[in-house]
């Protein structure tokens, strides 16, 4: 049992009411937070969510939304309204002391491997609010102004004092996720370390109206004195400009636009156009991984489970991802369809992505300020090649921004993971490659994404079988795992020879691919066998059936 106290709190003794329960409690309503209440909503699971602050964050934070988190919006029917709230941004220019180092373009790329070739730039507070929307739409409200006090765990589950108001509620769940940032008090509460250091320096970032400002990309200046990002907002003027602090401003708590002029115009080398500041605030950078995801019934996501440099706006759709990845887990655990042993692989599956995304952002952190003065006309050397090193190929271009948009993660190691393929390009623990498809049965277009949409799991068959066996496949999806897993048959056409070519599918064979709710595969097979589809979900997954969509 795991017994642990907080902070203090002055909480009227005559106020404790009556313990409460919910099979699932979320502390912390930020992303992460938002995304797994949204998550464990379509799988039919109705959390409680908590977070102490008054009520949604009104600043823009986090503003870089990569193509894997889209995909995420758009599996939940919610992209095109945060598309519709932000700005697609189709490239990067880097300018250095005295010349231009380069540039890329995304809009180069040939055959993007998602529906969303491009960085998308949208506020963190419209992010949040368009989860809010979907948690109102299905009754789950976040009860603000409500903090963890202390929570207790055993083998049967997870028993929390709150504060409301100055009163104490207590609560018992089944299972608790801590999404509750940095200074996570369910990590302090579960005593896992936060491994890991602060940058030197104190930077700072503010939300401006620049005078004719109509870029659509984003622009680094590297000077030998100064490292500055203005990242475009909305097409309209509306900029973000990320810097680093000089010294004699670093300890200043409350900052004006005007303290950073000076450094902003130098840096850029003219006076740039500001006609108003939204929002300034300063801040310092932290590289922090915890020992641990999980602790018996308690689990972490987002920056309370690891924190790192924003460099390449990785840090929020990380913990969006980790929510993804989780939920639809513990979903099957609470509805009775998959054994406890599930769980055990998020941990196994997300620690090493937190780690390599702390590691590459490191290394790219320092490349742009941790080099000494005299070294810095190396660095343009460094950076002018590398970024003529990426243009000269739309190959390296695109593997290049598949690992900034988290689309080349995998989780081919994971206990959930079978291949049985001996020929194929793609392996089970991949991301489902996005391919457009023609299907031949409605006679319209699509793609393998679309085929996502509803909560479960997909069995995809490419190749050639019978009428018979189609049917027969049929029958025993109904029968085995009704609303459960989703079938979909691709015959060989001239149509969709790129789905075989990358799914390596031969012209008289077949291929199975069983996909994951979160889109990653996690099964494939040379041939059509469901005694080994079966092995796989009960071996695997301990499955047991039961409703899917609650």
């Amino acid at each position: 049992m795991i017994s642990t106290k907080s902070r203090r709190c002055s909480l009227s003794s005559d106020a404790v009411e009556s313990t409460k329960h919910r099979d699932v409690l979320i502390v912390g309503a930020g992303p992460s937070g938002l995304m797994m209440a949204a998550q464990l909503l379509r799988f039919g699971v109705q959390p409680k969510i908590i977070d102490a602050k008054r009520g949604p964050d009104r600043a823009s934070k986090a503003i870089a939304v990569q193509a894997r988190s889209l995909e995420l919006f758009r599996q939940m029917g919610l992209a095109d309204r945060l598309l519709e709230a932000g700005m697609p941004c189709y490239g990067i220019q880097v300018q250095g002391q005295r010349r231009p180092l380069g540039k890329v373009d995304f809009a180069r790329m040939e055959n993007p491997d998602t529906a969303f070739p491009f960085l998308h730039i949208v506020g963190q507070d419209r992010t949040e609010k368009l989860l809010l929307a979907r948690l109102t739409e299905k009754a789950c409200p976040v009860d603000w102004e409500t903090r963890l006090v202390s929570l207790r765990q055993d083998d049967n589950g997870v028993q929390v004092v709150l504060e409301h108001e100055g009163a104490a509620e207590r609560w018992a769940c089944r299972w608790l996720i801590g999404a509750d940032g940095a200074g996570s008090m369910v990590r302090e509460c579960l005593g896992i370390r936060f491994e890991g250091r602060r940058y030197d320096g104190r930077f700072f970032l503010a939300d401006v109206v620049i005078r004719d400002g109509h870029h659509r990309h984003v622009h680094f200046f590297v000077r030998e004195r100064a490292l500055l990002g203005i990242f475009p907002f909305n097409g309209q003027g509306r900029y973000r400009i990320v810097g680093e602090l000089p010294d004699d401003l670093a300890q200043q708590r409350q900052l004006a636009y005007g303290d950073v002029k000076l450094v902003v115009d130098r840096a850029l080398g003219f006076e740039l156009p500001v006609t108003q500041c939204l929002w300034i605030s300063g801040f310092s950078m932290h590289r922090r991984t915890a020992e641990q995801f999980s602790r018996q019934r308690c689990f972490l996501v987002g920056d309370a489970a690891h924190v790192h440099s924003p460099v390449g706006g990785q840090g929020m759709n990380t913990g969006l991802q980790d929510a993804a990845n989780l939920a639809w887990k513990l979903a099957g655990v609470l509805q009775g369809r998959m054994a406890t042993k599930v769980l055990h692989s998020y941990q196994l599956e997300r620690m090493p992505v937190a780690r390599e995304v702390s590691e590459t952002t490191d290394r790219a952190l320092r490349l742009l300020t941790g080099v000494p003065r005299w070294l810095r006309p190396l660095r343009e050397v460094l950076l002018a090649k590398g970024l003529g090193f990426l243009a000269a190929k739309t190959g390296r271009l695109r593997k290049v921004f598949g690992r900034m948009a988290q689309l080349d993660v995998h989780y081919r190691r994971s206990a959930l993971t079978v291949h049985h393929a001996t020929d194929s390009g793609v392996r089970a623990g991949d991301r489902l490659p996005f391919i457009a498809v023609f299907d031949e049965k409605t006679k319209t277009h699509t793609d393998l994404h679309r085929w996502c949409e509803k909560p479960g799991f997909i069995l995809l068959v490419l190749g050639t079988i019978s009428h018979h066996q189609l049917n027969v496949i049929g029958q025993w999806v109904r029968q085995r795992y009704p609303r459960q897993m989703h079938l979909y048959y691709l015959p060989f056409s001239a149509n969709n020879q790129r789905v075989f070519d990358i799914f390596a599918v031969k012209p008289t064979g077949t291929k199975t691919v069983l996909i994951r709710p979160d889109m990653y595969i996690a099964y494939i097979n040379d041939m059509l066998n469901m005694g080994l589809i079966d092995t796989y979900m009960e071996g695997v997954l301990g499955w047991q059936g039961g409703p899917m969509d609650g």
